[in-house]
């Protein structure tokens, strides 16, 4: 079966985005990525690869005719926008392309084996839509208070009644507000999934431990044997488990070579190996591909800070790093204030 996947992103996220798609050549069997260019550079760009399981969508072609959606991005900034744009992309996969079923993901994501598997448990289980959840430890289950318990990155809809039903009251909730306020209420597209699991029985809560690991929850797993299959160590479980995706949101580039992972430093109950192995490998490929944009698409610019995130580094901070005498060492380990950095020498990488 062929893993239908969409995600969306512009020029500027082209690195992330090209990461996100080698990593699925090498672990998936079979698939499909439906990528929305939020900008015109990014489309050029994709169609000029021709890359076999690329299919790069217009933006323009994908709002033409939706006068929902287009009013929508009249009074809401570009990340706002992305956002209220996540339901409606899998709506146009699906109906566009007559996909039987279609899973949006974020770009920012790195798959380590066939998310086939998360499909699958869904289509076991009986039902039409799968939500991931952020799986917070318990002393930070406070923060789904704000950002939701279930996080948008790998949101699965059927093609049938039950999950076009569902989908399109998410659209629509993501039509009339896409805004962070953190009311308990509004979080950009994110915590709508709440009222979806709440409202409507065909919605699964996906159960692998495997999908969904990121920094708010990193602490959950320690270093397993990541060489051979990339297995982590389900702490709570005390077992080894597959490692399906992990989410690298809110890495920071301070500047072009010192980067934030937004990872607490200090903390007894994070696994640093662990951190060390994922960052270090997957900091390594952005670099590989921010110098192709760069020596092939005249694309030298880069995201600072998530939309989300007023960023983890103040300009002190900065200048301290840009006068240490160690600049020049690759893939060092920085630390201040209780952010982890790490130290890039892209001619090297």
């Amino acid at each position: 079966m062929t893993t239908v996947l969409c995600t969306l992103y512009n020029s500027l996220y082209l690195d992330k985005g090209l990461v996100l798609y080698d990593s699925l050549c090498k672990c998936a069997k079979d698939f499909k990525l439906y990528v929305l260019c939020m900008d015109e550079k990014c489309y050029d760009i994709l169609v000029g690869m021709n890359q076999q399981h690329h299919i790069p969508i217009r933006l323009s072609d994908f709002e033409y005719g939706d006068d929902e959606l287009l009013k929508a991005k009249e009074n809401r900034p570009i990340g706002e926008y992305c956002w209220t744009c996540s339901s409606s992309l899998i709506r146009f996969v699906i109906s566009h392309y007559n996909e039987p079923v279609c899973t949006y993901i974020d770009a920012d994501m790195y798959f380590y084996h066939d998310p086939q598997v998360l499909v699958d448990e869904m289509i076991q289980a009986g039902k039409s839509v799968m939500v991931t959840p952020h799986r917070f430890p318990k002393e930070d289950e406070k923060q789904a208070d704000t950002v939701g318990t279930y996080c948008v990155e790998f949101n699965t809809f059927l093609n049938n009644n039950e999950g076009l039903e569902v989908l399109d009251y998410w659209r629509n909730r993501c039509l009339e507000c896409c805004s962070n306020i953190g009311d308990g209420i509004h979080w950009g597209d994110q915590k709508y999934l709440e009222e979806l699991v709440d409202k409507y029985d065909c919605v699964h809560v996906c159960q692998n431990r495997g999908a969904g690991v990121a920094l708010w929850n990193i602490k959950l797993y320690a270093k397993g044997d990541l060489n051979e299959g990339m297995m982590i160590r389900d702490k709570e479980r005390d077992c080894n488990i597959p490692l399906i995706f992990y989410h690298y949101q809110n890495v920071t580039y301070i500047t072009p070579t010192i980067v934030s992972t937004s990872i607490e430093k200090g903390r007894l109950d994070v696994d640093y190996a662990l951190v060390y192995e994922l960052y270090d490998a997957y900091l390594k490929r952005i670099a590989e591909k921010k110098e192709y944009l760069r020596a092939n698409c005249q694309i030298d610019d880069y995201i600072t800070v998530h939309p989300t995130s007023k960023g983890p580094a103040d300009s002190i901070i900065k200048k301290v790093i840009k006068r240490t005498l160690l600049y020049k060492l690759l893939w060092r380990q920085y630390i201040f204030q209780k952010y982890m950095y790490y130290l890039i020498d892209l001619k090297k990488s």
